[in-house]
């Protein structure tokens, strides 16, 4: 714990520094973009620790809380934070609801499915920057801790995802939530989750979420595009570790046709809802990203799309020692609220 400390400590006077400092750590530009100096230097920090591909799923998890100690916000205080379990169609799946509503009327919520390859990720893990999101959107947020893999096999993570959408549906509103206005996100794989939601809701003719906040969106399981190729390492998220999670994940090939697990699969995307994007100029993912929301302006969905080309995949943790994902933050926060405010 002391040595956690030590390194948190010195991770944030390192980024502190002025950007010409941080230099020295190199320059890295792809795509006509120059990826930010503090990222740069973040990625060097990074390197004394093990990659998470080479250790076994529960070390990985493990790894992954420490490393976003280093560089996530620091925890705001909230008048709400509710730790409860919900069912799922196998067993009990827990989940934490953020607030700042003090009054009696019902208020709008985000359900929010945390990024991790499906296999790494939890509530303590994504806690601080949805705290932030909370408490600068002013509207109530609900994540859900979905089965992972390999303890829990697919489809367990897209059940386990539907399952939370249609309870919060059913019984939100004894906890102050307005079942009319619930929305769905995530960030990487959890992307890929808020978008099934729309997808079962669909087959199942329920109503659809209200609208869905895409962070860097994991959602082409079939192929490697050419952005995997080019951003295979270095950059955070690596080629192989997206092996590694589909290894664990999703053994089977087959699974990745499924049209909940890959969306470009689906016969048309008319039924999704409006949606918000953000991509990482330096993510591996950017492509697909790119792709799907092509895809959802053929279709005439309403669609909000930014690019923060200096960026990695997993800036959504990076919001105390990085100012542009702190920034992005921001931009998601007011994503929630705009959503929310529409009739």
């Amino acid at each position: 714990m002391l040595w956690q400390k030590f390194e948190g400590v010195a991770a944030r006077a390192l980024l502190s520094l002025p950007n010409p400092i941080l230099r020295v750590f190199g320059k890295d530009i792809k795509r006509g973009r120059t990826l930010d100096p503090k990222i740069r230097a973040a990625l060097v920090l990074a390197k004394i620790k093990p990659k998470p591909e080479h250790l076994p799923p529960l070390k990985a998890r493990a790894l992954f809380r420490d490393i976003m100690t280093l560089f996530d916000l620091e925890k705001i205080e909230l008048p709400r934070v509710e730790d409860f379990t919900i069912p799922g169609t196998k067993g009990r799946i827990r989940v934490r609801l953020y607030s700042s509503n003090q009054g009696s009327t019902l208020e709008p919520c985000l359900l929010y499915f945390h990024g991790g390859g499906f296999v790494i990720g939890d509530l303590d893990s994504h806690d601080p920057p949805l705290r932030f999101l909370a408490k600068t959107s002013g509207h109530a947020i609900l994540a859900v801790d979905y089965g992972l893999a390999p303890e829990s096999q697919y489809p367990s993570s897209w059940e386990d995802a539907f399952s939370a959408y249609k309870w919060i549906k059913e019984n939100g509103k004894a906890l102050g939530l307005d079942p009319k206005k619930i929305a769905v996100g995530g960030d990487s794989a959890g992307g890929n989750l808020a978008i099934s939601i729309s997808t079962q809701a669909k087959k199942e003719k329920l109503p659809l979420p209200l609208f869905q906040i895409l962070i860097y969106p994991w959602i082409d399981l079939t192929q490697e595009r050419k952005s995997v190729e080019e951003f295979a390492d270095g950059y955070a998220l690596t080629r192989d570790l997206l092996r590694y999670f589909k290894k664990h994940s999703l053994p089977n090939s087959k699974d990745w046709k499924d049209p909940r697990v890959t969306p470009f699969l689906q016969a048309s995307l008319a039924h999704s809802p409006q949606t918000y994007m953000v991509i990482a100029g330096f993510d591996p993912l950017q492509d697909e990203g790119l792709a799907y929301a092509d895809l959802l302006k053929k279709a005439k969905i309403p669609l909000e799309l930014k690019v923060y080309e200096n960026l990695i995949h997993g800036f959504f943790n990076l919001g105390r020692g990085i100012p542009k994902a702190k920034e992005a933050l921001y931009d998601i926060a007011g994503w929630i609220e705009k959503g929310f405010s529409k009739k």
